[in-house]
């Protein structure tokens, strides 16, 4: 999704564009990169002979989500045990300057964490998904502007072999350049397709020489490891907290067959950042999939067997926690979120003793 207008409008308005698909030999040395390799294979949701896809690219926004239904929330709870209630219960009087003045704290301090409530019960997606579907040798997703909230998603179709891939440094923060795939007319030049991959956490150079490998190399060529690249149906998943657990299998403190280790661990990080753990794999739930669209089912022809990309297979322990059945994961985060709600109050009522 475009956030800024500085993007590029024209080829001749690219930052740094790099090789085009099939324009000349992929650097095999950018695949060494271990750590980057390892980002990218937790970060893939789906790889086949037919496509490839990554889970949605998350940067700050669910940290300042969270940070904002906890101030929010605290500074909402503080007024209305102290200062209402010192009001109405103490005093005795609520005149109609409080009921404004009430009105506008109510509004300002309760509608983040309305909003977040209503989120995670709508489950209204913002992101979308990327699917470079290699046989087809084409790109599918979804695109809606982002402030046309009431136009639908467009489902978009596009070549690869049309893709002009740019590294855009962001303006506002010079330590970060997200790849970015570009598609032009032919005969203007002008943009007709932007794609925003959007991922800050992996070298731009690792992530596009990592998808080429996959359109335009054998499978064996790829490099995937099957001790980082797991299968996740988290799109699919009827459970919130089995998608929240991703977050934490990705950095390696749980184990990835949701058998119920490391428990403490997740007690300890899991209380602090809870909310935003939760939002997050809200997002993951209900991301908006091409893959789920007749034009692109129709144009998949793997039957699903004998994949040539190695991937952890869904364990029992796993396919038993998306359908919300595995107890061990619902009474962890059942009791992460007690912990938490116990030091919100905690910190409301300190704060007014």
């Amino acid at each position: 999704m475009q956030l800024r207008d500085d993007f590029a409008t024209h080829l001749n308005e690219l930052h740094n564009p790099i090789d085009r698909p099939y324009t000349a030999s992929i650097d095999k040395s950018l695949l060494e990169s271990t750590e980057d390799i390892e980002h990218l294979n937790k970060e893939i949701h789906d790889v086949n002979p037919d496509y490839l896809t990554f889970l949605p690219a998350y940067f700050w926004m669910f940290y300042f989500a969270m940070g904002w239904v906890y101030f929010s929330s605290f500074w909402l709870g503080n007024y209305f045990l102290q200062d209402i209630g010192e009001v109405v219960f103490v005093d005795g009087e609520f005149g109609i300057f409080d009921i404004v003045y009430s009105f506008l704290w109510i509004v300002v301090f309760g509608t983040p964490l309305i909003l977040f409530l209503y989120q995670l019960i709508r489950k209204y997606f913002i992101r979308t998904q990327y699917y470079f579907l290699k046989k087809e040798q084409k790109i599918a997703y979804y695109y809606r502007p982002l402030m046309k909230f009431r136009q639908p998603y467009e489902l978009k179709i596009v070549d690869y072999k049309d893709i002009y891939p740019d590294l855009h440094q962001d303006p506002y923060n010079r330590a970060y350049t997200p790849l970015n795939l570009y598609v032009a007319d032919p005969e203007t030049g002008d943009i007709t397709h932007h794609l925003k991959l959007e991922d800050y956490r992996v070298n731009p150079r690792v992530q596009w020489a990592f998808i080429r490998t996959y359109m335009e190399s054998p499978a064996d060529e790829l490099p995937v490891d099957a001790k980082f690249c797991e299968a996740y149906p988290a799109d699919t998943s009827k459970s919130l907290f089995a998608c929240a657990d991703i977050i934490y299998r990705k950095s390696g403190i749980l184990p990835s067959n949701h058998s119920g280790g490391d428990q403490i661990m997740v007690f300890i990080i899991g209380s602090i950042i809870a909310l935003g753990n939760l939002f997050q794999a809200n997002h993951y739930q209900c991301t908006k999939r091409a893959i789920l669209h007749p034009d692109v089912q129709k144009l998949l022809t793997w039957d699903g067997q004998d994949n040539p990309y190695p991937i952890q297979p869904i364990t029992d322990e796993a396919e038993l926690a998306f359908e919300g059945s595995n107890w061990e994961v619902n009474v962890r985060w059942v009791c992460i979120i007690l912990i938490n709600v116990g030091l919100f109050v905690w910190a409301v009522v300190a704060y007014n003793a």
